[in-house]
């Protein structure tokens, strides 16, 4: 059974960046925390006990400002577009209010979940199509008590990407994928970020996904 790509769902979506040292005194703090928080759905701001702070909302989305690393995630319910709007547009006026030209993606995170409806299904997906193990050498770890998963490198220029894709063993008819992009040029604004974004999952959309079902059984 080939997995259908219309069940590959983004559920979360994690932004680091580096960037020159800025003041970040609590009092200015809490008036930008003020000027967002309604905007961004966030509730709750929390000092750190050395400079910065992080501002966090009910539904998982968090931002961190420290002196020199501003860092924003949050779970994507709303669609991978409008969420990764809503995470860097925060970057974004952060960058304006602190006067940040010049930042360095420290790592663009994506956690996505792929339904592939049959439980069965998802083992072989991984341990007979993808990684192409037969039963005799499956039989050497255990036999039908093992599950298997895949580890992915992918260097690009500057960045390195790390993916990861295992089965979920809570919920037997799906698998996980997380890649991680770290490293890359140094970018003058959000908009570059955006393209980073945007990057790790075309990776996940096109030659990861083509890759997962090349083998799969129709």
């Amino acid at each position: 059974m080939s997995p259908d790509p219309d069940l590959l769902r983004i559920e979360f979506l994690g932004l680091t960046i580096r960037h020159e040292e800025v003041d970040l005194p609590r009092e200015d703090l809490a008036a930008f925390f003020a000027s967002v928080s309604d905007r961004y759905g966030l509730s709750r701001l929390e000092f750190h006990s050395d400079p910065g702070a992080t501002f966090s909302g009910p539904e998982g989305a968090e931002f961190v400002l420290r002196p020199s690393q501003t860092a924003s995630c949050g779970v994507t319910g709303m669609g991978y577009r409008e969420g990764a709007q809503r995470l860097i547009g925060l970057v974004d006026e952060a960058l304006e209010r602190y006067g940040i030209e010049e930042v360095w993606v420290e790592d663009v995170t994506v956690v996505a979940v792929w339904d592939v409806e049959e439980p069965e299904a998802a083992r072989r997906l991984l341990t007979d199509e993808v990684l192409g193990v037969d039963e005799e050498r499956l039989a050497l770890l255990g036999g039908d008590d093992v599950a298997l998963g895949l580890r992915i490198w992918r260097r690009t220029g500057e960045a390195t990407l790390e993916c990861a894709v295992e089965p979920v063993h809570s919920e037997p008819s799906k698998v996980y994928i997380r890649l991680v992009q770290s490293g890359g040029d140094a970018l003058s604004d959000a908009g570059g970020l955006r393209e980073a974004a945007d990057g790790v999952v075309d990776f996940l959309t096109g030659p990861l996904t083509e890759f997962m079902t090349a083998r799969a059984r129709r």
